[in-house]
């Protein structure tokens, strides 16, 4: 049991981690950003402050020319691993007239941290810091191992992907993946729908805007599209799966491409972004095919054509089974440092676990989290939720 001066004491550890992290930028050059090196930076010089030399650093340079950084961390002498992923990256601030606080600071206030990536994943990586700091190594009943991975937000080409390709993991290896849950700590993620993020390009004839007679409106035909393709993918792919939440495909339309710079020009290029979280009951090769069956369609009814790019396209692997080590001995130390029922599920969003499923090893995805603050304006993190997973993990690496 830990004493009010230890909690005392960790709980600033917290608040330092956040403030030095936070304002290190990692944002994807796909979003904008420069990638994660520099944070990465950062954090080897926390991990050898706590004392940590046993570690590794993975670089990898993308094809934006910016350099993708991941860094592992094991120690123990026992003969499997238990793995703790935490990714560094993070997406951008978005509208930043929505936020009260500043995104790239570390503001503490009632008990949180508000930040642009306090919750989604500096969470886990505090944890993560935290558990190294509190390290016995003499009690290990596995190999403790974290990977501080880069990438996740859009594919996790140069992060988890990378380290899988480089044989870090075992198959017998236990993965725990503390990157989406519940704010009572009761969820456990076994599974995952299929993503699929598709960039649509609708060409028309630009023109000016007092004479739409003369042109095509790209924007307007986009537009068009967009809605007929939204109730055909909702209609055509309507099955429920009550293992997720929500238990249905999802269909987004999301991200608009600047067209025109002024009012007064009909635009002959539109693009716009659509993100869909699918039931791994649907081949995406089936959704694919339908796509391409409405495009054909739309490009009889109007003079626009409509192209499309995969931003990516990740069919959902088979699930963990609730029966694996790694769930059965996460909900003992749940059960036994919480008193509550955990349960499992499956979510839309992708995690890091997805690739380590498909490559056969079992991987879970817990923390206690406060599920809709990801990816929003003030976005936060509980301490307490922190201080708590901490117990709970502890319970699952030592006993």
């Amino acid at each position: 049991m830990l004493s009010q001066e230890d909690i005392s004491a960790d709980t600033e550890f917290i608040i330092d981690l956040a403030k030095r992290i936070i304002p290190v930028q990692a944002i994807s050059p796909a979003s904008g950003g420069q990638g994660e090196s520099k944070r990465a930076d950062l954090i080897c010089r926390i991990i050898e402050d706590l004392g940590i030399r046993n570690y590794q650093r993975y670089d990898v340079t993308d094809q934006y020319g910016a350099v993708r950084s991941n860094i592992v961390v094991r120690e123990g002498d026992k003969p499997r691993t238990i793995w703790i992923v935490a990714h560094i990256d993070t997406v951008p601030v978005g509208e930043r007239s929505l936020w009260k606080h500043e995104p790239f600071e570390a503001t503490v206030k009632g008990g949180r941290i508000y930040g642009r990536g306090t919750s989604d994943n500096g969470q886990a990586v505090f944890t993560s810091l935290l558990l190294l700091k509190r390290l016995q190594r003499e009690r290990l009943r596995y190999n403790l191992g974290i990977a501080f991975v880069a990438d996740e937000e859009v594919g996790s080409r140069y992060g988890i992907q990378y380290l899988l390709e480089k044989k870090i993991f075992a198959r017998d290896d236990l993965v725990l993946v503390p990157d989406a849950g519940t704010a009572d700590g009761r969820d456990i993620e076994i599974a995952e729908k299929s993503i699929l993020w598709l960039k649509f390009t609708t060409r028309g004839k630009q023109y000016h805007a007092s004479m739409p007679m003369l042109a095509v409106n790209a924007n307007r035909e986009a537009m068009k599209f967009m809605l007929k393709l939204d109730n055909g993918l909702h209609e055509k792919f309507n099955r429920q799966n009550t293992l997720f939440e929500p238990p249905f495909s999802t269909f987004e339309p999301t991200k608009h491409e600047k067209n025109v710079d002024n009012v007064n020009t009909i635009p002959g290029v539109d693009v716009q972004y659509l993100d869909s979280r699918i039931l791994p009951d649907y081949d995406l090769d089936q959704v694919m095919d339908y796509i391409d069956s409405v495009i054909r369609e739309f490009q009889r009814e109007s003079k626009a054509t409509v192209q499309y790019e995969f931003f990516q396209k990740e069919q959902a692997p088979l699930p963990t089974s609730p029966d694996s080590e790694i769930v059965q001995k996460l909900m003992e130390a749940i059960r036994s440092v919480r008193g509550v029922e955990p349960r499992t599920v499956g979510i839309g969003g992708g995690t890091c676990a997805a690739f380590f499923r498909r490559k056969g090893i079992d991987a879970a995805v817990w923390s206690t989290t406060v599920p809709e603050v990801a990816h929003q304006a003030d976005e936060y993190v509980e301490i307490d939720h922190i201080l708590n997973d901490r117990t709970v993990l502890e319970k699952l690496i030592y006993g």
